[in-house]
Formats: structure tokens, C-alpha cells, sequence
């Protein structure tokens, strides 16, 4: 299986390096000295393990994409439709796309950059990782990755999900297809506003959360808003309570930073419009309150400007 991950981030990376040693992977970065840096140390690693020399491409999509069985997207959401939209004239018909990355908006942003709906999956994932360097990430904490085509994007006997979730077996990432998957990315929605904006704005690790009684209030409430949201919008999310699906999430990847806690300090634009901006746009279209969310948005964003 030939699969294409877009963006070297952290989640990219470590899925690059993990599925490297089960397939034939191709690494599409943002620019040519990351592909440079990347190929300096020889490849891309988990930090602790072997490295492993792909093939890193950048500003070269007709190359990469040639024979893609999957294409991977792990950019971050504000950064889909720039990195999407120079692939659209060379990926085949034939390829997979999965989306692994945060929010609900992924089939809006393929459907407007590629001018497709077949053959979209979605990947929430639990998993946590942190860049080192270019090439090199840190495993944070160890996850699970959901896979589940969109509604009506897929036949019923396509295998490509199958297959890629055996390679992530054996690459040692743990994963379920599901169905419907919309339901899954709310899921993952919910977990990721009670966490990512909680950690951002108090500069700690997501397990500090439960440890801090203010803060574990504030990430109940923000996980309640978004399970109303949800609810509203005509999703059965996959448990009874949002707040203890919540807290799992925190107890799992207790010693990570959230990426947004990252991006944060490292002056980067954060996801706070893909999952705090998403869940106050749904209430006012639905006429529900949702005071927490909006409080974390509008602080996030300007943390961001100043």
C-alpha cells in the first residue's frame, strides 16, 4: 500500500515513521527546507527508535501523488484548503483520502479544495505527539485512531479502510472502524474543547487538569456546551456522559501539552476557530447558549494577537 501523508507536523510525522517499516509512504512537507532538514537526518523517527528514509516531498505534488492508494491529511484545519488545493489537478480518482485532523469541518474544506466527496474518511484521533525537529517526534501518549468513510462517499465492499487499518495495527496504532463516523468526530470534538483551550490558557499538561478543581470545572462545562451542540444538531454521541468521555481523554495523555498549549507559546495561529469557533457558530445557528465556549474563544484569539 502506497500512502501519501500530508503535513509534517507532529501527527504527520508520527504517522510517517509508524506506518514506514508496513508500506511505501510518501511525506509531502510545506517547503524545501523542511524536506532539506528531513533528509539531513536521514529520514523521520520516533524518538527512541530506528529512522526510517521515505520519500519527502515538497512543491512536487504530481511525484508524490503517482500510485497513492491513501492520502493522509494532518495539517492543522486553517491550513487545509492552502495545502489541499495545488494536489487537486494530480490525485487520482482512485485514491482514499483521510482526514485525521481536529474539528468537524474536513469534508467542507476537501469538497471545496478538491471538488470531491467520494472516497472521504475521517480519522479522529486520541493520539498525542510532539515535533522534536523536523523528522523527529516524540510519542507523547498512545491513542486511538476511529476510521469511518462519510456518509454515502464510499461502496459498501471498499477495502481501502480495511487494509489501512491492518497496517496501523501492525504499525502499533491502535484503531476501530466505525460507522456512522460523524458521530466519532464529535466525540473527539467534545474531548477537544474541554481540553486544548482549558491547557492553553492555564500553561499546564492535560492530566493537570483533574488536578486543579477550577480547571476541571471549566473543562466540564465547555465538554457539557459542546455535547448540547451536538445533541442539537441531531448527533447521538457514542456515550452518556461528555464529561467522564472527557476526563478519560485527559487521563490517557496525562503528561502531554496540547498542541494548542504549543502553539501558544511558540506564537503559532491555533485551532481555536476549528473547535471553540465551531461549536459557538452551531449554537447561535440553533439558539443555545454556550457562555464557556465563547469565553475560550475569544481569550485563545487574544492570546494569539497579542
Amino acid at each position: 500500500m502506497t500512502i501519501a501523508i500530508l503535513g509534517g507536523g507532529a501527527l504527520g510525522t508520527l504517522f510517517a515513521a509508524s506506518l514506514a517499516p508496513y508500506a511505501r509512504v510518501h511525506l509531502l512537507v510545506r517547503g524545501e527546507q523542511q524536506a532539506r532538514a528531513i533528509a539531513l537526518r536521514g529520514g523521520v523517527a520516533i524518538a527512541g527508535e530506528a529512522t526510517h528514509d521515505i520519500a519527502v516531498f515538497a512543491n512536487a505534488p504530481r511525484r508524490a501523488l503517482a500510485a497513492v492508494d491513501v492520502l493522509v491529511i494532518a495539517v492543522k484545519t486553517h491550513a487545509t484548503l492552502a495545502a489541499l488545493a495545488p494536489l487537486r489537478a494530480h490525485l487520482a480518482p482512485s485514491t482514499a483520502i483521510v482526514s485525521i485532523q481536529n474539528g468537524i469541518d474536513a469534508p467542507d474544506h476537501i469538497a471545496s479544495a478538491l471538488g470531491r466527496t467520494d472516497r472521504v474518511a475521517l480519522g479522529p484521533t486520541t493520539e498525542a505527539a510532539m515535533l522534536v525537529e523536523p523528522g523527529l517526534v516524540r510519542h507523547a501518549a498512545h491513542g486511538t485512531t476511529l476510521l469511518g468513510w462519510i456518509a454515502g462517499s464510499a461502496r459498501s465492499d471498499d477495502e481501502t479502510l480495511v487494509r489501512l487499518a491492518a497496517l496501523m495495527t501492525r504499525a502499533g496504532l491502535a484503531n476501530e472502524i466505525v460507522a456512522p463516523i460523524e458521530a466519532f468526530v464529535w466525540q473527539k470534538l467534545v474531548a477537544s474543547l474541554a481540553l486544548n483551550p482549558t491547557t492553553a490558557i492555564a500553561g499546564v499538561t492535560n492530566g493537570d487538569i483533574l488536578a486543579i478543581p477550577a480547571l476541571r470545572e471549566r473543562a466540564a462545562s465547555l465538554a457539557r456546551e459542546a455535547a448540547a451542540v451536538a445533541r442539537a444538531s441531531g448527533i447521538v454521541l457514542p456515550y452518556a456522559d461528555p464529561v467522564a468521555y472527557a476526563e478519560s481523554v485527559m487521563r490517557e495523555t496525562a503528561p502531554n501539552r496540547s498542541s494548542m498549549l504549543r502553539d501558544l507559546e511558540c506564537g503559532r495561529r491555533t485551532e481555536i476557530d476549528a473547535i471553540a469557533g465551531t461549536v459557538v457558530r452551531r449554537a447561535e445557528a440553533l439558539g443555545i447558549a454556550v457562555p464557556h465556549a465563547r469565553t475560550v474563544l475569544d481569550e485563545v484569539r487574544a492570546r494569539t494577537k497579542a
